[in-house]
């Protein structure tokens, strides 16, 4: 069996004297001697802290999906469209109008929720695309709990890219009646 020396301090011949002070003059340098060869510290702490993170190391959840397809709200919902410019998720003064009257309706029938699915036309990627109509529902959604007052609980955001389109059509076409974020109340 391997034992543990301390070389390069005076005076350390017992493992009892490693808790002793430390002087400031020459450096430490640890070492395990096991079977003729010589472990430094830095290498027996980097081995103990790879067997430590094998130890704990997990298989990673598998993935949930964020943004599940928009369920239909049902015939008795009430609908309002805020429509976006082309590549903007910034909402215009018409859009800013909508959104006042659907803060005012759902103020007044505090059992309503709004469901808020973003779209885009096909200019662009689909994953640039994608990612846009996350960010006009995010922009609508803001709008309605930060100036609506309307309570986060009751808005849901959804986000289609181009793949739900209300008016459909071919690549890199720039239809207004896409760029939109529907709102459904019910």
């Amino acid at each position: 069996m391997g034992s543990v020396a301390i070389r390069g301090m005076p005076g350390m011949d017992h493992p009892s004297q490693i808790a002793a002070p430390l002087p400031d003059f020459e450096p430490i340098k640890m070492e395990a001697l096991m079977s003729r060869r010589t472990i430094s510290w830095h290498q027996l702490a980097a081995a103990g802290a790879i067997a430590l993170l094998a130890a704990c190391a997990q298989t990673p959840p598998q993935p949930v999906a964020s943004n599940p397809p928009p369920v239909a709200p049902g015939p008795a919902a009430v609908w309002y469209t805020v429509v976006f410019d082309t590549n903007s998720f910034a909402i215009n003064a018409g859009g800013q109008k909508v959104i006042a009257e659907v803060a005012t309706y759902l103020q007044h029938n505090p059992a309503s929720v709004a469901t808020l699915i973003g779209r885009t036309d096909t200019v662009g990627t689909a994953d640039y695309n994608m990612r846009l109509s996350h960010r006009r529902a995010d922009a609508v959604r803001d709008a309605l709990v930060y100036d609506g007052q309307v309570a986060q609980d009751r808005v849901e955001t959804r986000w289609t890219g181009e793949s739900r389109q209300g008016v459909p059509t071919g690549d890199a076409a720039a239809v207004a009646a896409n760029r939109v974020v529907d709102i459904a109340i019910h």
